[in-house]
C-alpha cells in the first residue's frame, strides 16, 4: 500500500495565522504529481483536532512516512482545534507516543515556534528525524522554509539535501538578523533581543538513525515482475476475452449468447469478441476492436494500445461524471466544492500539451462522486452510487490494476520501458484490463448516441412530437448510420448523449463539451467522436483541443471560429462551477 504524507494545520481565531493558509495550499500543490501518481497518499487536514490525529494514526497505521504540523506550537505543547472551530493546547507527550507506533516515520516537522523543547519526547518514542525550531519562527519565514523544503524533496533529494536547500534560501533571503512581526509562538510577546540570530530550524536525528537522512520521496515502480517470468509461448486475448464474455453476458438475455458456444460449450473466441466489442458503447468497444484484432504479436504497440484502451475507459467515465456535476451546479448553484476538491477540478482544467497525457483520470472520477455523495446526489450512472466511489478499497486486485496501468501510462509516456521488460508488462497489463472492465461492465446498460437535429412537429389537437436524427454509438463492427426516431420529448441538440434506456430519452445526460462529435457540428453523415483534452490561450483567446477516439494522432482544435457553440460551453461550465 501507498506510504501516507500527513500534512496536518491549525490556527486561531484570537491569534490568527494570515499565512498558514499560503503554507497549507503550496506544499499540497507541491506534493500533488507523487499522488497523482501513486508513489504516496497525500492527506491534509486545515482545521486538525486531536480526534483527527488519533484517527489518522489510527486508520494509516504503518504506513505514515511524514507528518507535518502548522501552527501555534511551543516546546510542550500542539494547538489544535475544537468541533467549534476554537483553539486547544494538546500536550506533546501524548502525540509523541502516537507518532512511535509508527513504524514507517520517517520525519516529522513541527513547523511552529520553539518547538525544540518537543524533540527529546519524540526520539524515547522512537521517531527518527525532527524538523523543529529553537526560538519563536515568524509567520511567514515559516511558510518560505516549508515550501523550500518541499519543493527540494519533491525533486527527489534526500532528506538531508532538502533541508540544507531550504535552510540556504532562508538564509540568503533574511541574512543572520531578521525582524518577526507575527510569531507561531503560543506565549511570545516579540520582546526585543529575545529572538537569536541565524536560521531557527534544525534536523534533529534520533541514535541509530543516521539511515534516514538518505531517504527519498518514493518514486519506484512497484509491481514489476522479472521478464524470465513470461512463458515461452503467449496466447493473448482469449482469456481477456472469456472473463469479459462472462460478465457482460449478465446484462443480456439468456438466447444472446446462444451462437457463442459451440456443441462441447467451449466458448467460440471469434463470435464472443464481436458480441463484447458492440455491447460496450463506442469509445469502449473501438477500443476493444483494436485489441482483439490488433494481432497476437507481443511488443510495445500491444502494450500501448492496451494502455490506450484503459485511459479511454477512465476518461469516458471522467467525463460523464464531469458532465453531470455541471448539471447539478446549474440546477443548485448553492452546492459548495470543498477547497481540496476544487484544486482537484482545477488540475484538470489548467492541463497542457505537456501532461495531459499522464494525467490521472480515477483521481477526478472519485473527487467528483465524493462532491455527490457529500450533497447527496444520486450519479446518473447508477452503479456508482452504491459507495460514491470507483476504486472501492487499497487492498484489492481493481485497485491494484490501477495503479499498474496509471504507472504503465507514464512510463510509456517517458519512453522508459526497457525492451526486456514489454512482454511480461504485456501479459501483466492485458490482466489488469480484464480486472477493470470486468468490474465496469455495468456500461453496456447505457447507450451513446449523438444528436444531429430536433424537428419539432407541432399539430392541432396534437400532442408535440420531436423528431430527432441521431447516430447510436454502439455495435462497433456494424458501423454507424444516421436514423430518425421520434420521441414525446428532446434531448440536446448538435450533442453526444449518454442513455439510461435504449429507445427513449427521458433520462439521458449530455457529455458535450467534453466529448463532442465533430460530424454533427459539421453535419456531416456517420459519426466522427473526439475526446476533450485540454486548453490553450493565445493572444488571450481560449483554444480546446480534441483528440479522435481510436485514434489519439488526429486532433480537433475549437476555437472562436471553428466550433464557435463548443467553446461556448467550456466557458459556461467554468462560469457555472467555478463561478
Amino acid at each position: 500500500m501507498r506510504p501516507v504524507v500527513v500534512l496536518a494545520f491549525s490556527n486561531d481565531q484570537d491569534n490568527y495565522l494570515p499565512m498558514l493558509k499560503r503554507e497549507s495550499t503550496n506544499i499540497f500543490k507541491i506534493l500533488r504529481d507523487f499522488d497523482d501518481k501513486d508513489f504516496i497518499k497525500l492527506y491534509r487536514e486545515e482545521s486538525t483536532s486531536i480526534k483527527e490525529v488519533f484517527d489518522l494514526f489510527i486508520h494509516y497505521l504503518d504506513r505514515i512516512v511524514i507528518f507535518h504540523y502548522g501552527g501555534h506550537a511551543d516546546g510542550t505543547h500542539l494547538q489544535l482545534e475544537t468541533t467549534s472551530g476554537r483553539a486547544k493546547l494538546v500536550y506533546s507527550e501524548g502525540l509523541a507516543r502516537l507518532m512511535g507506533l509508527q513504524k514507517e516515520l520517517k520525519l516529522v516537522f513541527l513547523n511552529g515556534c520553539a518547538t525544540k523543547g518537543q524533540v527529546e519526547l519524540l526520539f524515547a518514542s522512537g521517531v527518527k528525524a525532527v524538523i523543529a525550531t529553537s526560538v519563536p519562527i515568524g509567520d511567514a519565514m515559516a511558510v518560505e522554509f516549508a515550501e523550500k523544503f518541499y519543493e527540494a524533496l519533491a525533486q527527489k533529494v534526500t532528506l538531508r539535501k532538502a533541508f540544507e536547500i531550504a535552510k540556504a534560501c532562508i538564509a540568503t533571503a533574511y541574512g543572520l538578523s531578521r525582524e518577526i512581526n507575527l510569531y507561531r509562538d503560543l506565549n511570545w510577546g516579540g520582546k526585543e533581543g529575545e529572538a537569536e540570530a541565524g536560521v531557527p530550524w534544525g534536523l534533529y536525528l534520533n541514535k541509530n538513525s543516521q539511515a534516514v537522512l538518505e531517504w527519498k520521496l518514493p518514486i519506484k515502480k512497484r509491481y514489476y515482475i522479472e521478464p524470465s517470468a513470461l512463458p515461452a509461448k503467449v496466447e493473448v486475448n482469449s482469456e481477456l476475452i472469456k472473463k469479459l464474455f462472462k460478465e457482460v453476458e449478465k446484462y443480456h438475455e439468456n438466447n444472446w449468447a446462444q451462437r457463442c458456444y459451440k456443441k462441447d460449450r467451449e466458448l467460440d473466441i471469434r463470435e464472443a469478441r464481436g458480441k463484447i466489442i458492440d455491447s460496450f458503447p463506442m469509445p469502449v468497444g473501438e477500443q476493444l476492436r483494436q485489441i482483439f484484432e490488433g494481432g497476437s504479436k507481443i511488443g510495445v504497440e500491444r502494450l500501448g494500445q492496451l494502455v490506450i484502451a484503459y485511459n479511454t475507459i477512465v476518461e469516458f467515465l471522467c467525463f460523464i461524471l464531469l458532465s453531470q456535476l455541471w448539471d447539478v451546479k446549474y440546477k443548485n448553484p448553492g452546492i459548495a466544492i470543498p477547497k481540496n476538491q476544487l484544486l482537484e477540478l482545477i488540475s484538470f482544467f489548467t492541463l497542457n500539451a505537456g501532461n495531459y497525457k499522464t494525467f490521472n483520470y480515477v483521481k477526478l472520477i472519485e473527487t467528483i462522486a465524493g462532491i455527490f455523495k457529500e450533497n447527496q446526489v444520486k450519479c446518473f450512472i447508477e452503479e456508482l452510487n452504491t459507495s460514491g466511489k470507483c476504486i472501492p478499497d487499497e487492498d484489492g486486485e481493481f485497485y491494484k490494476a490501477h495503479l499498474f496501468m496509471e504507472e504503465m501510462k507514464a512510463e510509456l509516456f517517458e519512453n522508459k520501458v526497457a525492451a526486456e521488460e514489454i512482454g511480461s508488462f504485456c501479459v501483466q497489463a492485458e490482466e489488469h484490463l480484464g480486472t477493470i472492465l470486468a468490474k465496469l461492465t455495468f456500461l453496456v446498460k447505457y447507450k451513446l448516441a449523438t444528436i444531429k437535429s430536433i424537428e419539432v412537429i407541432r399539430r392541432k389537437q396534437k400532442k408535440t412530437k420531436y423528431r430527432h436524427r441521431t447516430v447510436m454509438l454502439d455495435k462497433v463492427t456494424l458501423g454507424t448510420l444516421d436514423e430518425v426516431s421520434t420521441f414525446d420529448s428532446f434531448t440536446d441538440n448538435k450533442s453526444v448523449i449518454l442513455l439510461k434506456y435504449a429507445g427513449d430519452v427521458k433520462e439521458y445526460l449530455g457529455l458535450s463539451p467534453f466529448v463532442i462529435d465533430e460530424n454533427a457540428l459539421s453535419e456531416v453523415p456517420g459519426s466522427k467522436l473526439f475526446f476533450y483534452s485540454y486548453p490553450d490561450i493565445r493572444d488571450g483567446e481560449g483554444f480546446y483541443h480534441y483528440q479522435l477516439v481510436g485514434n489519439d494522432m488526429e486532433r480537433l482544435i475549437v476555437s472562436g471560429e471553428k466550433f464557435p457553440e463548443v467553446k461556448e460551453q467550456h466557458e459556461d461550465f467554468k462560469n457555472d462551477v467555478f463561478k
